[in-house]
């Protein structure tokens, strides 16, 4: 009996041992382990360049003649091309005049669409699913304008969503016609028009080119032939005071620039003259959009690495249009992969790899570099198991690493 009992406690002693063993080891493995590994993840670097530059174009002012009292309406929006003589400006004797010509327009809008409705030959034939899928589709683009601040296209699209449900409701039967709408709208925009008036002025353009309603007082002073002698004193003052309008410039309406192409000037602390005419992605604080710009030249000052920039670009749009001075951003490189640190790589069989924890057992992955920087690279997210895979284990120092498990 004594035997037995004796037996029983060794076989519960080692059972034991054993247990703590395994507990012990696993602690261990996961805590050195941990400390000597890192996770592969997605990562984004971005080589830029940031300053406040100015934008410089051969600009030409519109004035008004007219010296009376009353209400301006602009009839073409910032960007706008405009032709010789075309109108830029009408003006009016009161704010009801231009109410109901907006009105007006917006009205004749839903106008055209309840009778592209109403239109037979379109709603009998029109397929009820596929309309349905362009209504979701329309809703959806509505949405991402009206959440990414874009406004001034935000009506449109209600206005095309719209035309869509009616199309729809009339293809589905859900509505018999919009005869009784028509006839209201019909109505409204024959007493609005009624009540129009001739304006007090008509303001025009006598130069072809695109047209903006910001004035700086700048538009006299700056060129693009002029750049190459400006100074950094210049530039900081214009930047510092980006309205200079003079008593003269009160009768100024807005201006015209004869192209699409515009320059820019600012000054920098990057003498290095290495991206001198590459194309980049520029873009500026107060938009989202990207453009792509060459660097035509960076010359330095001689006080440190002080420089001044010039970039020109052949796309504009309205923000870039009423912009005399921005906060902008040069993108030279922009790419993702799965990071490495540079002290994980090593070579096997002539191929850069990296050690990665499988269990406790290590396993060489492949990397396709597409972007090195200082301390990591980044090597291209893949599925290939033979290439480093996202969330792997990478091994910091694989020859200790290595050492340890073979000892």
């Amino acid at each position: 009996m004594t035997y037995r009992r004796i037996r029983d406690a060794i076989l519960m002693f080692l059972i034991a041992l054993c247990v703590a063993v395994i507990i012990i080891s696993q602690i261990y493995i996961g805590v050195h382990g941990t400390e000597n590994t890192q996770d592969a993840v997605l990562y984004t670097c971005k080589e830029s360049l940031s300053f406040t530059g100015v934008f410089v174009r051969d600009e030409t002012v519109i004035y008004s003649d007219y010296t009376g009292k009353g209400i301006m309406n602009y009839t073409v929006s910032d960007g706008s091309r405009l032709s010789k003589d075309s109108t830029v400006a009408m003006i009016y004797d009161s704010n009801t005049q231009i109410y109901n010509r907006y009105r007006i327009e917006r009205l004749t809008k839903e106008l055209e669409n309840l009778e592209r409705a109403n239109d037979r030959g379109v709603t009998d034939y029109a397929q009820p699913e596929f309309i349905y899928n362009q209504i979701s589709d329309s809703y959806k683009n509505l949405l991402l304008n009206l959440d990414g601040g874009k406004l001034d296209i935000v009506y449109d699209d209600s206005l095309d969503l719209l035309k869509l449900m009616n199309i729809y409701n009339v293809a589905t039967n859900a509505e018999n016609d919009f005869d009784s709408r028509i006839s209201l709208l019909n109505e409204e925009i024959k007493n609005l028009s009624a009540a129009l008036k001739e304006p007090e002025a008509v303001i025009t353009s006598k130069d072809t080119g695109y047209f903006t309603k910001n004035v700086d007082g700048y538009e006299s002073e700056l060129s693009t032939d002029g750049i190459e002698n400006m100074t950094v004193e210049q530039i900081k003052g214009i930047i510092e005071k980006p309205d200079n309008r003079s008593s003269s410039d009160l009768r100024a309406i807005g201006k015209v620039f004869k192209d699409y192409s515009w320059k820019m000037v600012g000054v920098i602390n990057v003498a290095n003259r290495y991206f001198v005419h590459e194309k980049l992605q520029f873009s500026i604080d107060s938009s989202e959009k990207i453009h792509t710009v060459t660097v035509e030249s960076i010359t330095p000052t001689g006080n440190g690495n002080e420089a001044i920039i010039v970039i020109s670009c052949d796309e504009l749009d309205s923000e870039l249009a009423s912009s005399r001075t921005a906060d902008v951003e040069l993108t030279f490189v922009e790419a993702t992969g799965i990071r490495a640190p540079r002290t994980a790589i090593r070579f096997v069989g002539g191929e850069k790899g990296v050690y990665v924890m499988v269990g406790e057992q290590l396993e060489f992955k492949k990397l396709d570099v597409i972007y090195e920087g200082d301390d990591y690279v980044l090597s291209k997210n893949t599925s290939d198991s033979d290439y480093l895979n996202l969330y792997d284990r990478i091994v910091i120092d694989p020859i200790s690493s290595k050492s340890e498990n073979e000892a």
